[in-house]
Formats: structure tokens, sequence, C-alpha cells
């Protein structure tokens, strides 16, 4: 099918009930995407011929489903509360430590090594070990909270020299979090921030009172010269961009507190649940991702953009861009051949309000089709009525001005709305379990390995290679040949 303007929408085919799909506190409205009603049967029927929900079932199980690197990828038992979910004994005894030790500091039970409670936490770590801490902490934290946190990513001076004002070194406590602990930014950042502490005199033992490794590496702690209480686990089986359920999630679980988290890893083990039990005509992520599958192959839609109405969801933008892309941007199938047609779109986007005044003028006029996902809650996280009132009408208005193209150009948008009932710890962990099954169904129709990333490790080893001061072009000249 060629991007046509007389593509019609679904709801012109179908009745509301149709397009549109509840749970877990989410409803999903698909009236504005581009398919009619028995285009929409007719991915449901190919859903069933490729096995999605069968192949989503085999992961949460526990089966092989990450053939390049021969390991499962169950995620979903970091949130689990089965005594059937594989994995169940270790996680959920990790669990217990990363919560205690959180309460720990929280309470002031864990103190710095010279009596100052904790009041800042310093993460350092890069793509998942970032991304979805960020994303929960922004969504979730108070006004004026207790404990401060600062992530330290990207290996630039600038950035570290900003935390590091802002920090007494006393009241800090570092979490370097590493699935391989090998990773050079990780590295860089960690031997900076260690020499700060010991620069400000928390030298030997004391450093244990300020420092926390989250790692694969069963050497982490000792890499660190810490002792291996001061480790907690990863596991193989889980990769980065999936790992904020677990060790990974240690800066927010401080900040914000264990109950709060395990309310977090509830309402995504509410969209797991959903996820399995679901029919495929009101399942939420299948739903996702078929219409998704649908833009970018049939429509050739080659962007999707993300429009959060609502500052608390700001920082899904970046964390579903590395979810998605780095998941989904492969070009070769699980067999190794060489895919025709498209997989996974560029992801992008930006706070919804701000974004009006910013590139929707182009996603509105310019000369590109886009799939857009514009999400908001029905309950406001403050007290001003006025400005949730306009936020809203501007959130309902724009869904349909995104939509209202030129009827004579050949260029058009495709939108889904996502609506929560709040803004809560419980509904933010669904959300982002619905999108990630989203990736990792996607992954089925796509016919690849959502969880590997060889042109990222590809990148780090070209990185290194560079830092010899040696030309990266010549290492690569040297593997072709």
């Amino acid at each position: 099918m060629s991007s046509s303007p007389s593509i019609p929408f679904l709801r012109e085919s179908a009745a509301g009930d149709a397009s549109q799909a509840v749970a877990c506190g989410i409803k999903l409205d698909l009236s504005r995407q581009r398919l009619t009603h028995g285009d929409l049967e007719g991915l449901f029927k190919f859903a069933a011929e490729k096995d999605l929900l069968g192949a989503h079932a085999r992961m949460i199980r526990g089966e092989c489903v990450n053939g390049s690197e021969g390991r499962p990828a169950l995620h979903t038992s970091l949130r689990a509360f089965s005594l059937s979910a594989p994995r169940y004994a270790e996680v959920s005894q990790e669990r217990r430590r990363l919560f205690d030790f959180a309460q720990r500091v929280r309470d002031g039970r864990w103190l710095g090594c010279r009596g100052d409670r904790i009041v800042d936490v310093i993460n350092i770590g890069i793509g998942g070990s970032e991304m979805g801490p960020k994303a929960v902490w922004h969504a979730l934290q108070t006004a004026s909270p207790d404990i401060h946190l600062h992530f330290l990513a990207s290996v630039d001076g600038v950035l570290l020299d900003r935390i590091l004002a802002a920090c007494n070194p006393r009241s800090t406590l570092v979490i370097v979090s590493s699935k391989s602990f090998s990773t050079r930014e990780t590295q860089v950042n960690a031997t900076a921030v260690d020499q700060w502490l010991l620069d400000n005199g928390i030298v030997g033992a004391d450093r244990s009172r300020h420092m926390v490794v989250v790692s694969a590496n069963p050497h982490a702690a000792e890499m660190m010269c810490l002792p291996l209480e001061n480790q907690f686990a990863m596991w193989n089986w889980v990769g980065g961009r999936f790992s904020v359920w677990g060790g990974i999630g240690l800066p927010a679980i401080i900040a914000l507190g264990p109950e709060a988290f395990q309310e977090f890893l509830q309402g995504a083990n509410e969209m797991d649940r959903h996820s399995l039990e679901a029919s495929i005509d009101q399942n939420l992520p299948a739903l996702l991702a078929l219409t998704a599958y649908w833009n970018s192959t049939v429509l050739k839609i080659p962007t999707h953009c993300l429009l959060p109405y609502d500052e608390r969801l700001r920082v899904l933008v970046p964390w579903l861009q590395q979810l998605q892309m780095e998941s989904l941007g492969k070009s070769h199938g699980i067999n190794g051949e060489r895919l025709k047609g498209r997989t996974g779109m560029l992801v992008w986007g930006s706070n919804g309000n701000e974004a009006q005044h910013s590139f929707y003028q182009w996603l509105r006029d310019g000369t590109g089709s886009t799939s857009i996902d514009l999400i908001w809650s029905e309950m406001p996280g403050h007290r001003y009525a006025e400005h949730y009132r306009v936020l809203l009408a501007n959130a309902r208005a724009q869904a349909e001005a995104l939509v209202a193209r030129d009827p004579k150009a050949p260029y058009f948008n495709a939108v889904s709305t996502i609506v929560l009932d709040a803004v809560t710890p419980r509904r933010l962990g669904a959300v982002m379990a619905m999108y990630e099954h989203k990736t990792t169904m996607l992954g089925t129709l796509y016919n690849i390995n959502p969880f590997d990333q060889p042109g990222v490790e590809l990148g780090k080893r070209l990185s290194k290679f560079a830092e010899t001061g040696a030309d990266p072009k010549k290492l690569l000249e040297e593997a072709r040949e």
C-alpha cells in the first residue's frame, strides 16, 4: 500500500469499542490509526500465524529467546510475585537485600563514615544503567525530596563538575552500575568520583560507607576495593535496557522508598499477567506492536514520536528511544539472514505541550509521515486546576490536529492516545512494562532478536582502539581483510 491521503482511520470502519482497549488503569485509543477494521482483523490473523502470544509466553516462562547469546530474557521475573516464576528464589532474596539496604539509608541506620545522613545519591551508569531509574525518579519524585538523585552517565567533565559541586561527600552515596563492569564511561566516571571521595578524606574502609556497586560481574566489588556485601546482583539473563526492575533500580528504591518501588513492580506484574491472559483484540502491548508493524512495513512510516502531556512522564521519551531502537534497530533476522523491508522505527519526542511550540509545525504540515503516541493522565500531579484544564485541552485538541492534514498531500500521521487514570508507581510500572512487551513482540513480528545489540558492541571496541591514539577506521579495514 502506498502512502496515500485516502488511507482511512480505524474509527471510520469500527465501532468505538473495537478501537479501544482498557487494562491496568490504562486506556488505549487506536481510532486515529490509519487502517480499516478489516486490516486490523488481518493483523490478528498474522499474529496467530507468527504465534505472537505463544512466543511471548515462552519468553516469560524462561525459554531461550536470545539466540545470539544463548540466554533467556527474564526481566519479567524481576517483578514476579509467584513461586512458579523462573528464578523466583534468587530474585526475591536479592530484592529483600535491596529493600533492606534502601530502608537503612532512608531511616538513617546507614550513615556516612563521619555519621552524616545520606542526602545525595550519585548513580554512575550509562544506557540501561541510567535510563530506567532516571525515568522512574523523574516521574515519581516529590517537590521537596529528602534524598536527591544525580545521574552521571556521559563521560563529560562538565557534568561531573556540576554534580560534585552540588554534593557533600560525607553525606553522599555513590552507586556504580554496570552489567559487565567494563563499560568505559562508567569506569572513568567511577574513578573520578572515587578520587573526589579520597580528596575529601574518605579513604580505606570509610569508602564502604559511601559506595556500592550493581553488576553481573562477580568481581565488581573487588575491582572497586569494596567488601562483597557492597555488591548487588544483576544477571546475564536480563538485558541492561530491561533491568530497572532489579538492582539497577536501587537509586530509585532509595529515593522513593521500598513501598513505592514495590507498587511499581506490582503494576508491571499486572501488565505481565494482562499480556498473557487478554485476547489479542484487547491486549494492550499486542495492539501497540501490531499497529507499529503495520505502520512501519505497510505504510512505510519511518519514525515514531512519543508526546507526554505530563511533566512526570517527560523522561519516558529517551527511555523508550533506547528500549526500542537498541532492541529493534536490526537489519538481520534471527538466523543471520539479511531482512527485506523495514524493522524498528526511529523513536523521538518531547514534552507534548512544549513540542507544540517547537516541531508540531513539521508534524502538521511537513513532508513526512509519523506514528505518534500522545500520553496523559486523568489526574494531575498538582493542585492547579486551571493548569490542568488547559493542558488537558491541548492534549485532546492536538490528538485531532495532528491527523487533520491537507487531504491533497501525500503525507499523514497515525495517532494513538494512551490515557492513565493517574500517574502512580503502579501505573508507571504498567506503562513501562507495556512498552517493553510491545518491543519484544515486535521482535517476533520482524523475526529479529530484540535482546542483543551488536552495533553497540562494535562502537565500544572502536572507542577503546581510538583511546590509544589509533585511527578506528584502520581497525575496521583490518577486520574486513
